[in-house]
């Protein structure tokens, strides 16, 4: 097999290599080889070209093809003259042009949601970790909540997304008499003999109730029906509690994992709420009008 030499046409390394220097800014402004991290491979008068520019280089040329060893030089090499053909034209004042001024405007754009969307991440951990629940509190909510769960419970649902006029129809049969089973059955009009009904869905534990079922499915008695229950995201479900079992089985020991981690979620929301609370009162946020 031959491999082939990547020929790199680097619009979008160019790109992003000055996605920090607005539209006025001149060369002064460029970062230089030590406010950079990361090998520099090169500089163009002083400003770094690093091992992180050529893998990116790579990264959008190859798309998956096999790449020669000679191609880190090429890339290189390319972005050198890319560097060369930036710096000469904002000496020329180019850019200025309105449309590079529009894609880098949209770059950064890029640019920052990309920041906000990592940081939340980084940020969730941080509070995640800061919520510590001791071995007391989680005994405590076990010996609270020792009923629920220890209680499994029995359920059919009958489900539907974004089709409010549906799941109404749905209801409105049950309430007519039709079963439950007839109603659910005609969204699986092609069921194999012998499979499982697909509205069965078993036994739930207590960590595996969805929020919106909750406190609804636990006013139900067994036989009991929902009415319609709105969920995020245009989701609506009827469910069925079927039957309720008491697991002893189900001891602290068995649950503690699951409850630390409820407990830790618990805090760390409302350890987020707080610290963004205080953060809110410290800002100035403004919506021009």
């Amino acid at each position: 097999m031959t491999l082939k030499i990547i020929r790199v046409p680097l619009i979008a390394v160019f790109l992003m290599a000055t996605l920090f220097s607005c539209g006025g800014k001149r060369e002064a402004d460029r970062k230089t080889e030590h406010d950079v991290r990361g090998k520099v491979l090169a500089t163009v008068n002083g400003v770094p070209i690093t091992e992180e520019d050529v893998k990116l280089g790579l990264k959008r040329a190859a798309h998956g093809e096999a790449v020669a060893p000679e191609a880190n030089e090429n890339v290189l090499r390319n972005l050198v003259r890319n560097e060369l053909v930036y710096q000469q034209s904002v000496e020329l004042g180019l850019e200025n042009d309105p449309e590079y001024g529009r894609k880098l405007r949209e770059a950064e754009s890029q640019l920052r949601a990309f920041q906000r969307q990592e940081m939340v991440a980084v940020y969730k951990e941080y509070v995640k970790n800061k919520a510590e629940v001791t071995d007391a509190e989680a005994r405590e909510y076990f010996e609270k909540n020792r009923k629920k769960i220890q209680t499994k419970l029995h359920v059919w649902q009958i489900y539907s997304r974004g089709d409010e006029a549906r799941i109404a129809q749905d209801r409105k049969e049950l309430n007519a008499g039709k079963s439950f089973e007839k109603v659910a059955s005609k969204r699986f009009p092609d069921l194999p003999k012998g499979m499982n009904a697909p509205w069965d869905i078993g036994y739930l534990h207590w960590f595996q109730i969805p929020p919106a079922w909750q406190g609804v499915l636990e006013r139900l008695a067994p036989g009991g029906t929902s009415e319609i229950i709105k969920g995020p995201n245009e989701r609506f479900w009827v469910i069925r509690l079927v039957d309720k079992a008491v697991d002893p089985k189900i001891t602290f020991a068995t649950e503690r994992e699951k409850i630390v981690d409820v407990l830790r979620k618990r805090k760390a929301d409302e350890l987020q709420e707080s610290m963004l609370n205080r953060m809110r009162e410290k800002s100035r946020i403004v919506f021009p009008k």
